[in-house]
């Protein structure tokens, strides 16, 4: 009895080994992450406030006059648009809001930027380059930890 175990233990080690040789591929991330780190000073257009030495970064769109929503939300007003597609447009970071469909794409991944009119707002990622549906940008950062204690720097507004 305990070398048909041992046997039956071989087949299924033996077995469970094949299965990971044909197992399919993990998928790859974003093919086409945002790039080309660059600093901005930035101003809160609200309060004024200097965000001097911001880190933005460039992002590659799959088409031009792309719009930028107040919020992120398909809902929201649009405020302006990108209106040069490709590498042209910098992004600040990026964070989940409601999901964006434009035909078989969609996106619950949001970027902050500012729109060629100069008022901020957030573009859905289904208009970034490279990636799959509800995947981040690979390449753009999210917002750090903005929990503290005691007194707390303001919230930047492109991550309000």
């Amino acid at each position: 009895m305990i070398h048909i175990k041992r046997g039956l233990v071989a087949a299924a080690a033996a077995l469970t080994g094949l299965a990971g040789l044909v197992a399919p591929a993990a998928h790859a991330t974003d093919n086409v992450p945002c790039h080309n780190p660059a600093k901005r000073d930035l101003t809160d257009p609200g309060s004024g406030h200097a965000w001097p030495g911001t880190e933005v970064r460039f992002c590659n769109l799959t088409r031009g006059h792309v719009p930028v929503y107040a919020t992120r939300s398909p809902g929201a007003a649009v405020v302006g648009h990108l209106e040069q597609g490709g590498a042209a447009n910098w992004f600040v970071t990026e964070m989940k809001g409601q999901t964006f469909r434009d035909g078989s794409a969609e996106n619950y991944w949001w970027a902050s930027t500012e729109a060629d009119n100069g008022r901020w707002g957030w573009v859905p990622e289904v208009y970034f380059a490279g990636g799959d549906n509800n995947e981040d940008d690979a390449g753009l950062l999210m917002p750090g930890n903005y929990t503290c204690a005691n007194v707390c720097p303001p919230l930047p507004f492109w991550a309000r």
